[in-house]
């Protein structure tokens, strides 16, 4: 995915989420947009369903001890 601020390529984190009773079950994760549909899309045909994709871009942590850059989802 794109960032619009700074103009680079950032890794995005796809979540499938259901909302039932006031409670949010994770039902799949991936970093490809693709596979994400194609899970949803396969879970409305057996279920009918639907659920809820959070995009989730990751986010550069700088470890000054280390000296390292980590990335991560949150």
């Amino acid at each position: 995915m794109l960032d619009i601020d700074s103009g680079e390529d950032i890794e995005v984190l796809y979540r499938m989420v259901q909302i039932k009773g006031g409670q949010r079950i994770d039902k799949f994760k991936t970093t490809d947009i693709k596979r994400a549909l194609r899970f949803h899309k396969w879970y409305v045909k057996r279920f009918q369903e639907g659920l809820l994709m959070e995009v989730i871009p990751s986010k550069k942590k700088y470890d000054w001890k280390e000296k390292k850059i980590d990335y991560s989802f949150e």
